[in-house]
């Protein structure tokens, strides 16, 4: 067996393989392998580098990969049928007329991406056709106005630029018509993103519903398809407009739920239902079946609306996780590199270090913040704590703080607040301004009362 060849099967160990090439066993041919009491059969895909050399890698009907230890005393029966190993079928879109028209905007994630047979890990899909060309029931209810793959990016290194040219298109689809906006993303900092947009893209004329995919679309347990579904109906459909995050609502495929865009939390690595709206109640709630019931009476609804675009963002902000020990020579460091406002992630209600014993009073952070404040940097607070609000005068050291010129943020998300305050400083640098957007409801972010029933 050559090189080249060798490659293709991946990370199998020279008895797998010269067992392949005595039975012309290709990677993709259906194999049927037969021990003393069990039988097991699927596709057969190579072996990724992390993997066991001596297992074979069978790809079942089921959508799931199985592995079984090579011995010699196994039955392999090749039956002649193989598949190819690209995971999307290259269909082209047949769509029907009169039905809602909407948008699709793709940057990347889980829920566009594929399995990388060689790796083991998965990539983005080249199209966003691709994703939903399988799911025939999508295009009986809504057309794709537009199908725009901005970027093909995880998550992780989307930033500013990338929220910039997602809110300009949003922007640009509802001028040219669009009835509702899908936007594609990675499940790891959509809340950062979706805080983004509600604050670039206000007054908008119908809903933008963000959704992803927890898991990969090789896999049987794969959730995208619900999820893309379930925003591509509150797009053409839910009758508010606003940003949210469309995803599962329970790890069962019967309904997802829109959480408003500054106000949701990934909550779990892997979970199915790992967004949850965090003390704040979900937009709508959307059925299997298509229903949607709308779960509040506060919500602007679908109608004309000239938008509010403003993409203005100042990216030289920083968060800050307060931690048993840490020295608040962190702020001098970034004041040197000029960063001009900094969330301050306290403990409960707001706490940093305050009162230190006096011979470790270079840990107190109350005068380095002051000083911080006075060289002209906005320093906000809010709390570790999922639940809850920051509250500045229940204690003497969240009072000194409060003196000390430190803003808290009532019940805003640590993630939401840091997207905000880039955007702010944005707009204005001047300081009492900075304060007043920061301490206004603009987007949802702040509840005017802790909701009770938004406890998880």
């Amino acid at each position: 067996m050559t090189t080249k060849t060798a490659l293709a099967y991946g990370n199998y160990s020279k008895q797998v393989l010269d067992v392949f090439k005595q039975n012309k066993i290709k990677i993709g041919d259906y194999l049927v392998i037969e021990a003393k009491d069990a039988k097991i059969e699927g596709n057969l895909l190579p072996q990724t580098e992390m993997g066991d050399p001596d297992v074979i890698i069978l790809k079942q009907k089921n959508g799931y990969n199985v592995g079984v230890r090579y011995s010699p005393k196994l039955k392999i029966i090749d039956t002649g049928k193989s598949f190819k190993l690209e995971q999307f079928p290259k269909a082209k879109l047949s769509q029907k007329e009169n039905l809602p028209q909407i948008s699709l905007l793709a940057t990347g994630g889980t829920i566009a991406s594929r399995i990388d047979y060689l790796t083991g890990g998965v990539f983005m899909a080249s199209r966003p056709e691709e994703v939903f060309a399988s799911l025939p029931e999508l295009l009986d209810e809504v057309v794709f106005k537009t199908i725009n793959p901005l970027f093909q990016m995880a998550s992780e290194d989307i930033a500013y630029k990338q929220w910039q040219i997602i809110a300009k298109e949003i922007y640009q689809e509802f001028e040219n018509g669009s009835e509702g906006i899908v936007i594609m993303h990675g499940t790891d900092m959509m809340g950062y993103t979706s805080a983004a947009l509600s604050f670039m893209v206000q007054n908008l004329p119908a809903p933008v519903a963000m959704t992803g995919g927890q898991r990969s679309s090789d896999r049987g347990s794969f959730d995208g398809a619900l999820n893309l579904i379930s925003a591509a109906r509150v797009a053409a459909k839910a009758d508010f407009a606003k940003v949210s995050v469309v995803m599962h609502e329970s790890t069962e495929d019967n309904a997802c739920l829109a959480s408003p865009g500054t106000r949701v939390r990934k909550m779990h690595t892997s979970r199915r239902d790992a967004f949850k709206t965090i003390g704040d109640i979900p937009y709508a709630r959307i059925s299997e079946k298509g229903e949607i019931t709308i779960l509040r009476n506060d919500l602007p609804k679908r109608e004309k609306r000239e938008i509010d675009l403003n993409t203005n963002y100042d990216p030289k902000v920083a968060l800050i996780k307060i931690y048993p020990g840490i020295s608040p020579e962190i702020l001098d460091w970034h004041i040197d590199k000029g960063t001009k406002g900094f969330i301050i992630e306290g403990t409960g209600l707001g706490h940093t270090p305050t009162f230190p014993p006096k011979e470790e009073k270079e840990r107190s952070w109350t005068e380095p913040m002051k000083r911080a404040i006075e060289e002209g940097a906005f320093i906000g607070m809010t709390s570790q704590c999922i639940y809850g609000r920051t509250h500045p005068f229940v204690y003497r050291a969240l009072r000194t703080n409060y003196l000390a010129g430190v803003t808290y943020l009532s019940d805003m998300l640590s993630e939401t607040a840091l997207v905000k305050l880039g955007w702010v400083l944005g707009n204005t640098e001047n300081s009492e301004e900075v304060k007043q957007m920061m301490t206004t409801n603009i987007a949802g972010e702040i509840t005017q009362r802790s909701n009770f029933g938004g406890y998880m």
